[in-house]
């Protein structure tokens, strides 16, 4: 990651737990599973040496995801990220790693500017374009916070097909204030075939660390 450290320390959250309000299911058409989410859930930003960073979203069990990103200079690199999804007894795990990198805020960019970036995981890719919409305030137990929204519009092909919208409106340090996501995707698993799999989830900050 050399390339992408300068000698500024760019923008991240402070390492620890931040927790969220939360909603929302997942649901895998097999048997007719459907997950509602906690009311709670947790994300855990660590420090992984230099200027790497990561967060963690464990909403189950079941069901883990993480995200890698470089924070040097005036924004913070998206250079990696993997999901972690448990059914039937059967893990199933892909890690994505990214080049071009995405670019977490889109720092000094007008709204509507646009950073497309692709990740990929053996045959599988991830097609990525970040959209910045525009400052926004959110509301939060704690007050209002000052945010930038930006519109992240994922397209899987390989061993999954399909998309992803998440909506983040994110701290001027980079973190997560609210998202809204929708996701739907097939997935070809080895164990039990084509399962089509479900996301509608919203989460909103109520505590730091």
């Amino acid at each position: 990651l050399h390339e992408l450290a300068g000698d500024l320390l760019g923008p991240r959250p402070p390492a620890g737990v931040y927790r969220y309000r939360t909603s929302g299911h997942e649901r895998v058409d097999r048997f007719g599973i459907d997950r509602a989410y906690p009311a709670e859930t947790a994300r855990v930003i660590s420090w992984r040496g230099g200027c790497r960073w990561r967060e963690t979203v464990p909403i189950f069990t079941q069901h883990t995801e993480t995200y890698d990103f470089c924070a040097a200079g005036t924004d913070a690199a998206d250079f990696a990220y993997s999901t972690s999804l448990t059914y039937f007894l059967v893990p199933g795990v892909q890690r994505f790693a990214c080049a071009p990198v995405g670019r977490r805020l889109l720092s000094g960019q007008r709204p509507g500017a646009a950073r497309r970036w692709r990740c990929v995981q053996g045959a599988s890719t991830s097609a990525n374009t970040t959209i910045y919409v525009g400052p926004e305030t959110v509301q939060t137990a704690a007050g209002p916070v000052a945010t930038r929204h930006l519109r992240l519009i994922t397209a899987l092909s390989g061993q999954s097909s399909g998309g992803a919208v998440r909506e983040l409106w994110l701290d001027p340090d980079g973190l997560v204030v609210k998202e809204e996501r929708q996701v739907s995707l097939r997935v070809r698993s080895t164990f039990v075939g084509v399962l089509t799999y479900e996301e509608r989830a919203s989460f909103l900050l109520s505590g730091r660390p």
